[in-house]
């Protein structure tokens, strides 16, 4: 029997099992010819994309009954390390440490926001990285509106990009009119890396919701009831929540290969490391050509794709079967503003084609449909048909 392991839980990693899946079903490879499991730290596929509007019940979906109805095991663990050289996976449990080989691996274990060194962070910053923070960060904001009411309370929101716009415009959705609240970076403008086609629009939107906006701001340390810039200004707030860049996993430092900045691996155009063709790496942590002349971001959208090919040419490899180059090369963005709808773009210029009313008609859809995974009722048939199809990376 060959084993296929995949690591890590979220877009890329289901898309990925489900694939591979779909892949093993259509060459007709029996499964107990060929296994292929899951590990992920986290029972649940959680909507981080979603995550700016507060942590709600639909915002998990389990992991376990879609992959059962697929044939795909699911190992509800830690892994703590892997040992490329050896084919090696070491589970971290309560009483002891299991290990696992595998014949192909597909590392899909994501991102993470790390802490920024400014003193107070860990003790009173807040942020919306993972399903348990955005919980935490929720029941907070709960507490501070009885304790203080909105026209007494300042939330400032660290971090001008997409994940902290869609965040403060969605506090005023959420809060209402009379809170103040505040968005803070270092840079010189906001959505720097969004690009000129975006600016406008995100200005526009941020002056009707009433965001006061700092740029070259350099914070240097935090307390619970203000933040201190450099140079000594202090901004009394009730709330810092952090939505700062993301870095990949750690687990790629088991690999010896070219990372990027973020400390993604770069792939191949069939997605393995090129020092090593039993590992294929998808997600956060891979840094591929999207075309000839964008990489990847870590989205959504790119992670479930990258998923997908990753699953298909694993199990297409173990099989002695040709390998499919991952191309994507359409781009959208669809960016929630909360009380001033939202902007949608195409093209890796971003130019806008939908705003307003009708850009937020469009990111409910995406939101709320387009980035769940088939349902696990609907049997595997409509599973594999949904990989065929894959809406997401079409406007997502």
């Amino acid at each position: 029997m060959s084993d296929l392991t995949i690591i890590g839980g979220g877009f890329a990693g289901l898309w990925a099992a489900m694939s591979a899946a779909a892949e093993r079903d259509q060459l007709g490879i029996p499964v107990n010819e060929l296994s292929i499991s899951l590990i992920s730290n986290n029972p649940d596929l959680v909507m981080r994309p979603r995550l700016y509007e507060g942590a709600k019940p639909e915002m998990r979906v389990a992991l376990r009954p879609i992959l059962d109805e697929i044939n795909v095991q699911f190992e509800f663990a830690e892994v703590s390390s892997i040992t490329p050289s050896e084919n090696r996976i070491v589970l971290s449990e309560q009483k002891c440490n299991r290990h696992l080989e595998y014949d192909r691996l597909i590392l899909a274990s994501g991102s993470h926001m790390p802490a920024l060194p400014i003193p107070g962070t860990n003790q009173y910053g807040f942020s919306i990285d993972t399903f348990d923070e955005t919980s935490r960060f929720d029941r907070h904001i709960e507490n501070m509106m009885h304790r203080h009411g909105s026209e007494n309370s300042t939330i400032a929101v660290v971090g001008a990009s997409f994940t902290g716009i869609e965040l403060v415009t969605e506090l005023r959705q959420r809060l209402g009119a009379d809170i103040n609240l505040v968005l803070l970076d270092h840079a010189s403008e906001v959505g720097r890396e969004l690009g000129n086609n975006l600016n406008p629009v995100i200005l526009s939107a941020l002056t009707d919701c009433n965001i006061d906006v700092r740029l070259n701001a350099k914070i240097t340390s935090i307390d619970e009831q203000s933040l201190t810039l450099a140079g000594g200004e202090a901004i009394d707030t009730t709330t810092v929540v952090f939505a700062t860049g993301l870095h990949a996993s750690p687990l790629t430092s088991a690999f010896k290969a070219k990372k990027d900045t973020a400390g993604r691996l770069h792939v191949n155009k069939f997605l393995n490391l090129e020092s090593d063709a039993s590992v294929f790496i998808a997600g956060d942590v891979a840094w591929a050509m999207a075309d000839d002349n964008h990489a990847t971001y870590m989205s959504c959208q790119h992670a479930t794709e990258l998923g997908r090919h990753a699953g298909y040419n694993a199990v297409r490899s173990l099989a002695d079967k040709s390998l499919y180059p991952y191309r994507q090369e359409n781009y959208a963005t669809c960016l929630d503003l909360g009380p001033a709808g939202a902007v949608f773009t195409t093209g890796w210029d971003r130019e806008v084609q939908k705003t307003g009313t009708e850009g937020k008609t469009l990111k409910r859809q995406i939101n709320q449909e387009w980035i769940y995974p088939p349902n696990a009722d609907a049997g595997a048939k409509a599973i594999f048909q949904a990989i065929a199809l894959n809406k997401v990376s079409e406007a997502a």
